[in-house]
């Protein structure tokens, strides 16, 4: 089961993943009172980031704390969290707000039941990574709904945005696709109609 949850002023998109009584959550930018009030009961197996901006990183201290839980992140992705100027905690939030103990992931990653297939996919930030679950792709800011995210922050970079995106292309997955904001979509979908996979 895949639970959405729109937070902060930016309208980040916060999913919990859920099987049986576990759960993963993935990208907590804010508001981490709701998000504990939609966990509810469940046995949290850890918290996973898809990029290290700070509307996606916002409430993960908070809720760390809270369940006692690990954070995971690519190499790349877990040093932007580190530093407060290229996860624009300051231009964003306000504060300068850091992750650390954050541990690096690649390739999969086994969370209780949950096995999740890992596809790095940096431009929109360095970092920037992509998560399976049975047919299910978290695509963070990397692919929206008839679009795709932006080069202009820090670490970001048009040239590995569009090798990212052509790697996304040529998936051979069938999945519904979970963007870090927006609505949801599918890779066939976009495949045939996004612009930015088109080339």
């Amino acid at each position: 089961m895949i639970k959405r949850i729109v937070v902060g002023p930016i309208q980040e998109n916060c999913y919990i993943v859920s099987s049986g009584s576990s759960c993963v959550i993935i990208d907590p930018g804010d508001e981490p009172k709701r998000i504990i009030e939609e966990v509810a009961q469940r046995d949290i197996k850890g918290i996973l980031i898809t990029h290290g901006h700070y509307d996606h990183i916002g409430a993960v201290n908070e809720l760390r704390d809270y369940y006692h839980t690990n954070v995971y992140a690519t190499k790349d992705a877990k040093d932007m969290m580190l530093d407060w100027d290229e996860n624009l905690s300051v231009m964003l939030g306000g504060e300068k707000y850091i992750v650390d103990g954050v541990k690096a992931i690649k390739d999969s990653i086994t969370l209780g039941e949950m096995k999740f297939e890992i596809y790095e996919t940096p431009g929109h930030a360095k970092g920037s990574c992509l998560y399976y679950y049975e047919n299910a792709l978290f695509t963070g800011d990397t692919l929206f709904k008839g679009g795709c995210g932006r080069v202009d922050f820090p670490t970001g970079d048009k040239f590995s945005l569009l090798k990212s995106l052509s790697r996304i292309k040529n998936l051979e997955l069938d999945a519904d696709v979970y963007p870090g904001h927006g609505p949801e979509s599918t890779l066939s979908f976009e495949k045939k109609n996004n612009p930015f996979l088109s080339f």
